[in-house]
């Protein structure tokens, strides 16, 4: 896959610099294809295309809620027809085993388009309020032109995290991918053009790192929207505070299942995978900690090191595959120095932490028992397919501390045959989702993070609100059409 232009104004454009960059098989480490780079030229004119059309009465911000509930139900169509392409080069990009890659990435683009196109039909522009004197017509306006950045671990959905909601709104964007997943936003990009997306609406720039820091400070890009780590998320934050600039970060997670002292082992095993192993380990929702009190610790590092080493590790295409590759030979070659380190520093692996030989980028899934919250990997996001299992005497509070003892603030859980404790001990974690006795994500509801995970929130209908101005304009009589 070869592709020499950029999707830019509704075109694809010959780029004024001659950089690529290339991307590699996750299975095989061969060489999957390569694509050309934007400059900061092709920013400059990404955004004045995205201005323009959000400016023009007759483009997109002339369209009415319900025209654009159309077009992006058209886009939705055309990224279904593409949904096994997409989901094969995804699963081949990051390693993600293919009927997963598929479901999570096409399909859930597909459902966020039209999960907002259906809430942004169903909204009105305006409301009349009444007040103490006159009245206050409230309107809902875009915020403008949005600098969108996805991660690569999920590449598809998190991208759509932002872009549903900011065209539902009536937003422009200009979108940078990340660099070790950027072949399959061409896929977008293609989908994009034949869903008949007004020309500037949608933008999508492969770029460095320098490129990339031109687009956040662009005077034109209203709005940031982010999904990565932490470290990068402080850098970009700063850069928007200088310029009064509006940004969602959506950052790392080193979230933690806290099991209570009757929870049920059997339904923690039938999570696992789901609650700390998704994505081959490489999504920063995974509850890579578990909590587990004395009473029931030898019994849960048995079971959990147990299935853990009967899950196949393999291809991402072959339909057996519980846990595939990683990204690269670098995100491996990370991964394996957490594991060192586990060791290093008194953790125990009761399954796997080997290095895996022959072709591919994999590691293997791996459990470290007796872990402390002194150790590495109790506080570092590992963003791979390894959980840690610390004891706790059985004290709910101590349960909670530790649960709570992170810097980050994503995802967690909370095991109990108790309800009633269940449900109340999930409040008290300190985390913007939490799980009762189940693994799970909705894009109905909202998604964020506390502490270092992150700033503002992402999907359900109030994912919208960040991407919308709001205007009052007061009126001494009910207008017209009121």
């Amino acid at each position: 896959m070869e592709r020499n232009e950029l999707y830019v104004g509704g075109s694809w454009v010959t780029p004024s610099t001659s950089s690529r960059g290339e991307n590699f098989d996750s299975n095989t480490e061969e060489h999957l294809g390569s694509y050309a780079l934007a400059g900061p030229e092709e920013v400059d004119r990404a955004v004045a295309a995205a201005r323009a059309t959000l400016n023009d009465r007759n483009g997109w911000a002339g369209y009415s809620p319900q025209q654009r509930a159309a077009v992006m139900r058209r886009f939705a169509d055309a990224i279904e027809r593409q949904r096994d392409a997409i989901g094969g080069l995804i699963s081949r990009e990051v390693g993600t085993p293919f009927e997963r890659s598929r479901f999570s990435n096409a399909d859930t683009a597909s459902s966020l388009l039209r999960f907002y196109a259906d809430i942004i039909g169903s909204t009105e522009l305006e409301d009349l309020r009444p007040a103490g004197r006159g009245h206050s017509l409230v309107r809902r306006e875009a915020i403008g032109v949005v600098g969108m950045i996805a991660p690569w671990n999920f590449p598809l959905s998190t991208l759509f995290f932002k872009l549903a909601p900011a065209l539902a709104a009536g937003c422009t964007a200009v979108i940078k991918p990340a660099s070790l997943t950027a072949l399959n936003s061409f896929l977008i990009a293609d989908a994009a053009a034949e869903a008949g997306i007004p020309a500037g609406v949608i933008n999508i720039l492969p770029c460095d790192r320098a490129t990339g820091d031109h687009l956040i400070g662009h005077p034109g890009i209203d709005k940031i929207a982010f999904t990565g780590s932490t470290p990068v998320g402080r850098k970009i934050g700063r850069m928007c505070g200088e310029n009064l600039k509006p940004v969602t970060l959506e950052l790392g997670g080193k979230s933690a299942a806290l099991l209570l002292e009757d929870a049920s082992i059997d339904t923690l095993i039938s999570e696992l995978h789901d609650l700390s192993f998704s994505n081959n380990g490489q999504a920063c929702t995974n509850n890579s900690r578990l909590i587990v009190p004395d009473v029931l610790y030898d019994d849960v590092v048995d079971a959990v090191a147990a299935e853990v080493d009967r899950w196949k590790v393999g291809n991402s295409f072959d339909p057996e595959t519980v846990i595939g590759p990683v990204v690269s030979a670098g995100h491996r070659e990370s991964i394996e120095r957490y594991y060192r380190i586990a060791r290093e520093e008194g953790g125990r692996a009761v399954a796997g932490g080997n290095a895996v030989t022959g072709r591919g980028f994999f590691v293997e899934p791996t459990v470290f028992a007796d872990v402390t919250p002194d150790m590495t990997i109790f506080r570092e996001e590992v963003f791979g397919p390894a959980v840690s299992i610390t004891r706790y005497s059985g004290d709910l509070e101590e349960g909670i501390d530790l649960a709570n003892d992170s810097e980050y603030g994503l995802s967690g859980a909370v095991y109990t045959a108790d309800e009633t404790l269940g449900i109340e001990t999930a409040r008290r974690i300190e985390t913007g989702t939490v799980a009762y006795n189940m693994s799970n994500f909705d894009i109905g509801a909202p998604f964020g993070g506390r502490k270092n995970s992150g700033v503002g929130f992402e999907l359900g209908a109030e994912a919208i609100i960040p991407y919308l101005h709001y205007k009052t304009i007061f009126t001494p009589q009910v207008p017209a059409g009121f």
